[in-house]
């Protein structure tokens, strides 16, 4: 299976970033929390790299709470602003608040010594399904920005303006023209970053099993039962089916049903708080 998914208005979304980013004093780099490396986009790095930078490791009630505390610590030690966050909670706004007015503090000072307008452009960027329009609607304190917990809901940039000093900048989840390394596209498919239409679940699905069963088995025993150890790992994923009922009317186990399955346990938290991304020697 190799994943790609390019659609024409992501290469809209960049040409438009590359003009909007003029006009912003700084960035949100939004992260899935559970793929802080893989979702780094290099196109849009590369946009963003001459402003101030505040990356945002969302979804962090999702992630294990101790590899992402050592992801901020990596990224910190890298140069680069980090915070965590989980965008539904009360603390969110006032986090993020702070940490840009750090990343913005030499502008803030001199807005405040000119005594100009002390408005500032944010441009919110990521990969599909990070949550960024939710970050925005939690900085806002309403639901001003459509979301949804899948890729491509976003579909036009757009501006916001939070009470106090900043205006925030909407963009679509952007992915890149092509994804060459095939582990990274997976995990982006896994945590919902790539439309699941034009991705085969039942493939992904059974990517997935076998990505926890080799480094979670006792996660996936205690949410699906405990599985017999088996020296192919089809075999074992047959076995979860059964055991969670997913045939179909002459015996057949269904795969797609077992797919989708698996993938909204692990999108939800359901099966535990996994990271997928490796810490060591940045290694995904």
């Amino acid at each position: 299976m190799t994943i790609n998914w390019f659609p024409g208005h992501m290469k809209k979304t960049l040409d438009e970033m590359r003009e909007n980013i003029k006009l912003c004093d700084a960035v949100i780099y939004v992260l899935d929390a559970r793929i802080p490396l893989s979702s780094l986009n290099p196109q849009i790095s590369e946009i963003a790299k001459n402003k101030p930078i505040l990356y945002v490791l969302n979804k962090a009630d999702l992630a294990d709470e101790k590899t992402t505390k050592k992801f901020v610590e990596r990224f910190i030690l890298d140069g680069k602003f980090t915070i965590s966050v989980v965008s539904s909670a009360a603390r969110a706004k006032a986090d993020i608040i702070v940490a840009l007015e750090k990343i913005l503090a030499s502008k803030i000072e001199k807005n405040h010594q000119k005594q100009v307008a002390n408005l500032l452009k944010i441009m919110v960027i990521g990969v599909p399904n990070t949550g960024k329009s939710s970050i925005i609607n939690a900085m806002c304190g309403k639901a001003k920005m459509t979301t949804g917990n899948k890729a491509g809901v976003t579909k036009h940039t757009q501006w916001a303006k939070v009470d106090g000093n900043f205006a925030l900048l909407d963009t679509p989840g952007t992915l890149w023209p092509k994804l060459e390394d095939q582990k990274i596209a997976e995990y982006l498919a896994f945590v919902g970053s790539i439309k699941d239409d034009v991705l085969n679940i039942e493939e992904l699905g059974f990517e997935l099993f076998k990505l926890l069963i080799s480094r979670h088995g006792e996660l996936v025993a205690s949410r699906y039962g405990k599985i017999e150890q088996c020296a192919e790992e089809i075999d074992m994923y047959n076995i979860l089916c059964k055991k969670r009922g997913f045939i179909m009317r002459g015996g057949e186990i269904d795969y797609l049903r077992a797919g989708r399955a698996i993938l909204d346990d692990f999108r939800s938290g359901k099966i535990a708080r996994i990271t997928l991304d490796e810490l060591e020697n940045g290694k995904r």
